[in-house]
């Protein structure tokens, strides 16, 4: 396959890369998307959509993409080559679920070099619609005229300690980036907050399980597959397997690019429930053994999670001389919270975990980390082996 010339472009939080893209995307370029890492203007509405003809002509251009590193939660970050027409069918088909257009305004305070901060520019232009850029929401004024949002749990959890109402405004409150507790998305629920929960990778050019949250559902849930994206459960490894019209045509892999095989396996563990709902356990990346027992973070950071006073949490597994490994829990905790009531985090866990998935120890999250939207598992690890000493909470 022709794979087009490939042009880095250097975007930040702030930055509308709209018109750069499809000038690229028009010559059929793939456009690498590569983090400034400086914020630049913010709270800035920008109005979006594809002028006429423009569709055509981008379909011309097969080669058109993205490339885009992925988070690197769990390691060193990967660089995924994304077809345009595979960005397009996500916006078309993710629409169905959570619909978008004129007259709507997505909140974004990613940075475009992100397959979640880019997508919402590429909603805007195939579905219309406005994109409002600007820092991280920390009230809910913050979002005032805003009928879009993408958030984490440690966002919403910071949000809903503001006692102020939410938006009229508001029509879909995107959740996911990882692990959140019940109790958290039940309280938002309560609020009156239209949540949804949401699913996906760089790999699936975001989304590929969204659905709207009720009263009692799972931590686990992530949604029903959306229209037109097959999932599967591996049999043996419990692997979540995705194929469908989002998937990435490739990586690159020492400098040299790979095609990405179907289905493809996403190296997150799952199941599909009676409903046919996705639900997610956990990465095989970071589960580890003690003991001889399999152990999986999330489950242990979604019951942090849900203990009052805690927005987010953190598991990692370090070396222990008689278990192989055991965890180690950092938590961020809320503004205000009863220290008293946090120093027996160990004795709330009891009730709903396994003795052995008690963490033996726990740490108040670093500050940059807390400020992060998504706490990295292998800078924790890392922290943790050069002997950095932390504030523990129990």
């Amino acid at each position: 396959m022709s794979h087009g010339a490939l042009i880095d472009l250097e975007v930040s939080v702030g930055d509308d890369p709209t018109a750069r893209l499809v000038e690229a995307w028009e010559r059929g370029e793939r456009v690498r998307l590569v983090s400034k890492g400086i914020a630049a203007k913010s709270d800035v509405v920008h109005a979006l959509a594809l002028p006429r003809g423009a569709f055509d002509r981008l379909r011309c251009a097969p080669s058109a993409g993205v490339v885009i590193a992925t988070s690197g939660s769990s390691g060193s970050p990967r660089f995924i080559d994304i077809g345009l027409e595979a960005m397009l069918a996500s916006a078309t088909l993710g629409a169905r679920v959570i619909p978008f257009g004129a007259g709507d305004v997505w909140h974004s305070s990613l940075a475009p070099a992100h397959i979640g901060g880019v997508m919402i520019f590429v909603r805007a232009l195939v579905l219309g619609g406005a994109v409002r850029v600007g820092a991280q929401p920390r009230r809910w004024s913050d979002l005032e005229g805003v009928t879009h949002v993408s958030l984490v749990g440690a966002q919403l959890a910071r949000l809903l300690e503001d006692e102020a109402s939410a938006p009229r405004s508001l029509k879909a409150v995107m959740l996911g980036g990882g692990p959140s507790g019940q109790a958290l998305r039940d309280a938002a629920i309560l609020r009156g907050i239209p949540l949804f929960s949401s699913y996906g990778l760089t790999e699936t050019s975001s989304q590929v399980a969204t659905g709207a949250l009720r009263i009692g559902d799972a931590a686990t849930l992530a949604g029903p597959p959306i229209e037109g994206i097959g999932i599967a459960i591996d049999p043996v490894s419990g692997e979540i397997l995705v194929d469908g019209p989002t998937l990435a045509r490739g990586e690159f892999v020492d400098g040299q690019w790979v095609e990405l095989s179907r289905p493809l396996r996403t190296r997150d563990t799952g199941f599909l429930d009676e409903s046919g709902r996705l639900h997610i356990i956990g990465r095989l990346d970071s589960m580890f053994i003690s003991g001889g027992r399999n152990i999986h973070p999330e489950q242990i950071e979604r019951a942090l999670a849900a203990l009052a006073g805690v927005r987010s949490a953190c598991v990692v597994g370090v070396a222990h001389e008689k278990w192989g490994r055991r965890p180690v829990a950092f938590i961020d905790v809320a503004a205000g919270s009863a220290e008293k009531s946090l120093r027996s985090v160990r004795e709330q866990l009891r009730a709903t975990l396994e003795p052995h998935l008690i963490p033996d120890a726990i740490y108040r999250m670093p500050i940059d980390e807390a400020a992060s939207m998504k706490p990295s598992r292998a800078r924790l690890s890392s922290r943790l082996a050069s002997g950095e000493r932390f504030d523990a909470m129990d």
